[in-house]
């Protein structure tokens, strides 16, 4: 009778899946950012505005970095040195900006009492699975820094 193993799961040998799903998401927010009107001007977006951004000092820099990533994820294993080098950046970034938006949406919970919104859970998940895809794309860069040392 075997127990149950967490680690069974196997959420490191989840593909690539999650990376595409990151990549689209960051890509959606920007997108809607991006859309005539203020989506800032929401109250859950208080700890945007109270720093100076606004709607496009988020999306342009969160719409390149998907950008990147998802040609990375496209191009993966033509430039087999390279891309998983990218793939790793793309996902620790991921992760800071996920984190970054989920505390931003939580500060109007702490300074001002209002109600948690439901995209603080959902972009901590966001944050943790890119944490979780970039330590795979770190263990891809091994392998292919491996692989070249074989074919020397």
């Amino acid at each position: 009778m075997s127990r149950f193993n967490p680690m069974r799961l196997n959420l490191l040998e989840q593909g690539r899946a999650t990376e595409w799903l990151a990549s689209f998401v960051m890509l959606a927010f920007a997108v809607t950012l991006s859309l005539p009107g203020e989506t800032l001007a929401s109250p859950s977006f208080r700890a945007f505005r109270a720093i100076g951004l606004d709607d496009a000092a988020i999306a342009t820099p969160m719409a390149l970095l998907a950008t990147a990533r998802l040609c990375a994820l496209y191009i993966n294993g033509t430039l087999p040195r390279r891309t998983p080098l990218i793939r790793m950046i793309g996902a620790i970034v991921g992760t800071c900006v996920f984190s970054m938006v989920a505390m931003g949406l939580y500060w109007p919970v702490l300074k001002f009492d209002v109600p948690t919104s439901t995209g603080v859970g959902t972009y901590l998940v966001l944050a943790l699975f890119d944490a979780l895809s970039a330590y795979r794309s770190g263990a891809d860069v091994r392998l292919a820094q491996q692989f070249s040392e074989q074919s020397r």
